[in-house]
């Protein structure tokens, strides 16, 4: 078997063992051969059974899983299995000897005719970004003996693989986004057994030209491979998963008000207790009935065993009083201001809205000073004229430093470059690299979405004598193994700087422990991509990710709105119970909130750190609720007792009783940061210049069992409620007038002596009594420290918190 070079005979690892073909369907023969089995991982197989059972139905689906994952083996394993291969070299030219031997028949030499492409064996078609389309190609030369044309290049070319394909010679045809959607009268209608679309996320827009191209496929085995099915909205899993199974999951109406609408409301701090409970409804139906029949998605955490740990810490790095006297002369620019003010009332009396009077938008206005105000978040050189700019960039940066330095020589370029006054992050990423130069082992990539900031990094490394590499777009392919080697094997080569576009994807450096993204994108897919170029298959040490965010900015509101959408996706994928920590509803205008509407896209909180004050007070108000609500016995008692009634009282947050607990908490809550004491070295170096606050991204999107809790009391009162409700419509309904009944005794009776149990108000305020008495709390500051720390701790450990609570309010009465 050797001799027929099987693929893709990678060395056995030591104790590994060939494997046999992994069968699908016996009776078929549907199996991927042993030589790709042996490198498979098991969930990997798992993705391979769920295309086939799609494929068998003949439909499609969507494969989910996070990058890394192997996506792309997956779907070269189903499609060996399908197409029957056998894995090394007795498929070679396969198709094409079949083709020759049907054109020597006597059907050819009559008519001229050949069966469908996909008559003997299936065929594919894969529609991936054009940067893509060479991994693909090399992935099926190393996993096996495919016959693959790449429907790229130049017309004739194309015309060329089309004609190979139809005469049957093609397992796979590969092709670009943009070629698919111009050439889809071509392609539509032809013989193919399965459709993939590879980052299907680009189909997410129901009215874009791609979107409606694809959908005019006649083939129904249509299948997705996407890591973000909701990148944005719940809206987008629609658009894909209805492109992968048209019409299976209804119109896009019917989701909107189904699943969307009560869901997004369902996650804001202001939702009601009925909201909160249809939200939790909803998630879980779409989680356990409505997913499972299309869609299949793994996160890294199955093979978080095989990794060591990734820590992603975000730093809150404080603008420079610069900066923010910059940051403040832009957001009161006119331009600014009319887009902030544009539904307000004219000033003229007109009656009119600003916008339709007497101050009009600028066209391309938002992105612009969204844009400026990025480029502020990071270094004030960013608006200056540079040496290597165009003659429009440098008329248009005269004119921004004329508002920027009013009355003042505009600072020069190379001058304000070494200027720490106009870097907040400077002194953030000087800290860092000197606490990490002291272990000269570590190794750190830095990475950057701008240009000119990968000039001003470089130039401020070589100021600091740091040994390292610089990769951007116009490093040469054929140069960037040989500096990837450097890295790794030269111990004076200490960092690796990265512009993030052209070096974010597709590196492996494992030699690397930490890892600095000095600009976070505002897609989280292209930092969580820049992170994997160390933390990955291969990476024996911890990984420590630090992301520079100016505090107060545009860009706490990104990262702020990142969260939002990562809670989104937790909720829609797992119906994760998330803590709320926004009020604001997406795609509701009278419930912007925090989060949404142009105003909060065009404010500086100077002197809040907004992030740390939602995180805290959604963690307090969770507090709040188990201390009020959860009771500290550990028995589960599956019915209610009578007196169960005396403890039970509607819902908090819908009546005035709502208002005095929050009060109570207002008493404890205090609006200055807090002094936070941690063991790690970097926090407290990092506390010592100035940074307030910073956080790990994971803790903040952990599920939360308070909110479990609570969502779980609320589905048993929504429970008792419709049984009440559905009682007394059936005695009312009853034609016999009813005898009126003599209450039930109640077992065991109430006693004058017997007191009824704490009000929700009044347990509370005991148990916050006893926090301070135990010294749990010793000052308002620790409390949202206290608070964090409880929502962490598992339902035990809550328990027995609240337990001695209880008996410390006991003891003292």
């Amino acid at each position: 078997m050797q001799n027929l070079h099987p693929k893709p005979g990678f060395p056995l690892a030591p104790g590994q063992s060939p494997l046999g073909p992994m069968i699908l369907d016996r009776a078929e023969g549907i199996t991927v051969p042993a030589s790709i089995n042996t490198y498979l991982r098991e969930y990997q197989r798992e993705g391979v059974s769920f295309f086939w059972d799609l494929y068998k139905q003949g439909r499609g689906g969507l494969l989910g899983d996070d990058m890394g994952l192997g996506k792309t083996i997956q779907v070269i394993s189903f499609l060996s299995a399908i197409m029957k291969k056998h894995g090394d070299e007795r498929d070679i030219n396969r198709r094409r000897d079949h083709v020759s031997n049907i054109q020597d028949g006597v059907e050819w030499r009559q008519r001229r005719t050949l069966p469908l492409a996909n008559k003997t064996w299936p065929t594919c078609l894969i529609i991936a970004p054009t940067s893509v389309v060479p991994n693909w190609e090399r992935e099926f030369q190393t996993w096996g003996y495919f016959e693959v044309g790449s429907y790229t290049g130049s017309k004739k070319e194309r015309d060329d693989i089309l004609t190979d394909f139809k005469m049957g010679r093609l397992d796979v045809v590969l092709t670009t986004f943009d070629l698919a959607r111009r050439d889809i009268a071509q392609l539509d209608d032809l013989a193919w057994s399965a459709v993939f679309v590879d980052e299907a996320h680009r189909v997410k827009n129901p009215k874009s030209k791609i979107t409606l191209a694809y959908n005019q496929f006649t083939c129904l085995r249509r299948f997705g491979l996407t890591g973000t099915t909701i990148q944005n909205s719940y809206m987008e899993a629609w658009t894909i998963l209805d492109w992968t199974n048209p019409g299976r999951l209804g119109t896009s109406k019917q989701w909107k008000g189904y699943v969307v609408k009560p869901l997004t409301i369902g996650q804001s701090t202001s939702a009601t207790e009925e909201e909160r409970t249809k939200a939790l409804t909803v998630a879980i139906t779409v989680r356990d009935k409505v997913l499972p029949q299309f869609f299949k998605r793994r996160t890294k955490d199955i093979i978080k065993d095989q990794l060591p740990t990734k820590t992603d810490e975000v730093v809150f790095c404080p603008l420079t009083p610069v900066q923010v006297a910059v940051y403040r002369r832009i957001l009161h620019m006119n331009p600014v201001q009319n887009l902030v003010r544009k539904d307000e009332n004219c000033d003229c009396g007109s009656g009119e809205k600003r916008k339709d009077c007497c101050h009009s938008i600028e066209k391309g206005g938002v992105l612009k000073y969204m844009s400026i105000l990025i480029k502020i978040s990071n270094h004030l050189a960013l608006i200056l004229p540079a040496p290597n700019d165009s003659p429009e960039q440098t008329l248009r940066n005269r004119e921004l430093a004329e508002v920027a330095f009013p009355g003042q020589p505009i600072p020069k370029y190379g001058t304000a470059m070494l200027l720490p006054q106009y870097c907040g992050k400077w002194v953030v990423l000087d800290t860092l690299l000197r606490e990490w130069r002291k272990d000269r082992t570590n190794k750190v990539l830095i990475f950057t979405k701008s240009v000119k900031l990968l000039d001003m990094l470089e130039f401020h490394l070589n100021t600091n004598s740091y040994g390292f590499l610089k990769l951007d777009g116009s490093t040469k392919q054929s140069d960037r193994m040989p500096m990837i080697d450097r890295f790794h094997q030269d111990s004076d080569i200490f960092i690796f700087l990265i512009s993030t576009l052209a070096g974010g994807t597709g590196l492996n450096l494992t030699g690397a422990n930490k890892v600095v993204i000095f600009d976070p994108n505002w897609n989280p897919a292209h930092d969580l991509q820049a992170m994997d170029r160390a933390y990955r298959f291969g990476q024996t040490r911890d990984v420590f990710v630090y992301r520079l965010l100016g505090a107060g900015s545009i860009e706490e509101l990104i990262y702020a709105r990142q969260l939002y959408k990562q809670q989104q996706m937790a909720i829609g994928y797992q119906a994760s119970v998330q803590t709320r920590y926004f009020s604001g509803v997406q795609g509701d205008t009278s419930r912007q909130g925090e989060l949404f509407g142009i105003k909060n896209i065009f404010k500086l909180h100077e002197d809040t750190l907004a992030t740390k004050m939602a995180i805290e007070k959604a963690t307090i108000m969770e507090l709040d609720w188990a201390l009020a609500h959860l009771s500290s016995s550990k028995s589960k008692k599956s019915a209610k007792s009578k007196a169960d009634d005396w403890v039970y009282e509607a819902d908090s947050k819908s009546g005035k009783e709502e208002a005095d607990l929050r009060g109570l908490s207002a008493l404890l809550f205090d609006d200055e940061p807090p002094e936070v004491t941690d063991d790690n070295d970097i926090h407290k170096t990092l506390s010592a210049i100035g940074v307030k606050y910073s956080h790990r991204n994971d803790d903040v999107l952990l599920p939360s069992r308070i909110e479990e809790e609570r969502s779980r009391t609320a589905l048993k009162e929504a429970k008792r409620k419709r049984a009440a409700a559905k009682k007394l419509k059936s005695e009312r309904n009853q034609s016999t007038p009813q005898k009126s009944k003599t209450p039930e005794p109640q077992w065991p009776p109430r006693r004058k002596h017997h007191k009824a149990p704490l009000s929700p108000q009044s347990k509370l305020a005991s148990r916050q009594m006893a926090l301070i008495e135990l010294g749990m709390i010793n000052c308002p500051a620790d409390l949202p420290v206290f608070a964090q720390s409880f929502a962490r701790k598992s339902s035990e450990e809550q328990n027995e918190i609240l337990a001695r609570l209880d008996e410390h309010v006991r003891g003292r009465s």
